[in-house]
């Protein structure tokens, strides 16, 4: 199923992974211990083999640095991405196909029933000159922050300026480019996003990640990248006329879960005095930690009531959040089971806590937070 791309919402193959590069993976993984720790990162997974460690990043970019997944959470979150993970994208093959005049490379991939997620460096081709923008080349260069503010000054503009007043100032042409993952409706989970980051060399990185509904059972995920490139008429940004797009082929090899565990639930829990918690539930994969706490809504509680004023929260045992799941989603799943509400939160960690500490509102708005053990 393709999407509407005028109104996608957006903050040839692959071979897999040789099994016993992975069954090392996933052996190191299991074998983690409680005190080491994995860094974690977060809007704005193939691959890239640089930079999986934020105290090189600068030594990176100055080499001219193409950004990946692990930049975006570290810049914009402070953050990484799970180590498995990191190790995973770092041993893919990049893969290009050219649109127009733009040349785009898969640096990185990742996928697993929880998520799927790319990484697409765009770059002018040899011999064509230009500026290279995102999907939205009418708001200022400087809009992306320091990483953009960076373009500006490499191209002599402020950076107040947009996109096409540079490219106009300067007489160069202006392309517009988009990469976005494309992934089986039917497991689809909740909102996707992507954002871009600039490199230095004038190329930009596309990230786009899908969040899926944990129904994935095959090996791989026979996924799809839409390429979109458009020549910018300077004195006309609706025009259309110069715009090649394509979907090409990307499979995907789905990572397995490495652990699942349940948590012990004092009996009768409730929540608001409305909702009851009958499970929660944890599930470990490369990308990190997803739990989903399984309610039911007791008589007389509302769909209504449910979104407005049911929240849950597992935090530290101080009370601190835990570094946000690399989905940036969180909440209900979905209220299409009505009374049974699954309600989920994905955080970046490597192992599943013996002990976890829950935090929801009671009848009367104050907070309590319930510590809760592992089931053996």
């Amino acid at each position: 199923m393709k999407r509407d791309m005028d109104n996608l919402n957006l903050r040839n193959a692959f071979g897999p992974m040789p099994e016993e590069i992975r069954d090392a993976l996933m052996t190191a993984a299991r074998s983690m211990k409680e005190d080491e720790p994995v860094k974690r990162a977060t809007i704005r997974t193939v691959c890239i083999a640089v930079c999986v460690i934020v105290a090189t990043m600068a030594v990176a970019m100055a080499a001219g640095q193409i950004f990946g997944w692990n930049d975006f959470f570290s810049k914009d979150y402070g953050t990484d991405i799970p180590k498995t993970a990191q190790e995973i994208m770092a041993m893919c093959e990049p893969v290009s196909w050219q649109e127009g005049d733009v040349i785009f490379t898969v640096r990185e991939r990742y996928s697993d029933s929880r998520l799927a997620m790319i990484s697409v460096e765009a770059r002018l081709a040899d011999g064509v000159k230009g500026i290279l923008a995102a999907d939205d080349f009418t708001e200022v260069i400087g809009a992306y922050g320091e990483n953009s503010a960076a373009v500006a000054q490499k191209l002599g503009v402020d950076p107040s300026m947009t996109w096409m007043e540079a490219a106009k100032e300067l007489n160069r042409p202006l392309y517009s480019v988009l990469a976005i993952l494309e992934t089986p409706s039917e497991f689809w989970g909740s909102e996707e996003y992507g954002d871009a980051m600039f490199n230095e060399d004038g190329s930009l990185t596309y990230f786009s990640l899908q969040p899926l509904n944990g129904q994935i059972t095959d090996e791989e995920i026979k996924a799809q990248v839409y390429l979109r490139t458009k020549l910018v008429n300077l004195e006309d940004a609706e025009d259309d006329s110069n715009v090649t797009e394509e979907y090409v082929d990307l499979p995907i090899h789905a990572e397995k879960t490495i652990a699942t565990a349940e948590y012990i639930i004092p009996e009768d829990t409730r929540v608001l005095d409305a909702f009851r918690i009958d499970s929660i539930q944890a599930e470990l994969l490369p990308s990190g930690l997803h739990f989903t706490t399984n309610l039911f809504a007791l008589d007389g509680a509302t769909q209504e009531q449910a979104e407005d004023d049911l929240r849950l929260n597992i935090v530290k045992e101080n009370g601190e959040d835990y570094p946000t799941g690399i989905t940036l989603t969180g909440g209900f799943a979905n209220l299409d089971t009505w009374p049974q509400i699954p309600y989920v939160q994905m955080v970046t960690l490597d192992q599943i806590p013996e002990t976890i500490h829950l935090v929801f509102p009671d009848a009367s708005g104050n907070d309590t937070m319930l510590v809760l053990k592992l089931k053996k």
